[in-house]
């Protein structure tokens, strides 16, 4: 397993955290040797949000309390190669039809699969088309409009900076 990644998950919101968990640990079960899942972004604060905005080149649309990561309900994934299977995985990808394990079926849509049956979200819909294929997020039929709204009122999960969903 990858320690970034489990310290990354328990940054997520309290009712995601161990289906992200459970997930994650399942999607490495299924992937070969030579491949790794991790979580690159989970939980992102407004600041880093509204910095990741006005990055060039242009990382996210989303403003600060616009994205579902600024209340630890999503997350982007990359996998990881370990190239000559030296226990170091040296290789970030994106690329979705890659098979690195070499069981006949795209690394990406296995760990996608997986994360999708845990109840999590694949990408954003835009005119009906999915557009941001290493995010996932579980929002319990919140709009980010909503969840502002509680935070900017205070509704958090008592002793936490999570809203109370």
């Amino acid at each position: 397993m990858d320690n970034i990644t489990i310290e990354r998950i328990k940054n997520l919101h309290p009712n995601i955290r161990q289906k992200a968990l459970d997930a994650y640990q399942e999607a490495n079960n299924v992937l070969g040797r030579g491949v790794r899942l991790r979580f690159s972004y989970t939980l992102r604060t407004f600041a880093e949000q509204d910095a990741l905005f006005i990055k060039r080149p242009k990382v996210t649309n989303a403003r600060a309390g616009q994205s579902f990561h600024n209340y630890g309900l999503a997350f982007d994934i990359v996998l990881l190669y370990d190239k000559n299977l030296d226990g170091v995985f040296e290789e970030a990808s994106w690329d979705m039809v890659r098979d690195g394990d070499r069981d006949g079926i795209a690394d990406w849509l296995e760990v996608t699969r997986v994360l999708e049956r845990y109840g999590f979200k694949n990408g954003f819909l835009k005119n009906g088309r999915k557009w941001d294929f290493p995010h996932f997020q579980m929002d319990f039929g919140y709009s980010w409009q909503r969840l502002l709204a509680k935070y900017k009122k205070g509704y958090f999960i008592s002793g936490t900076k999570f809203v109370n969903l």
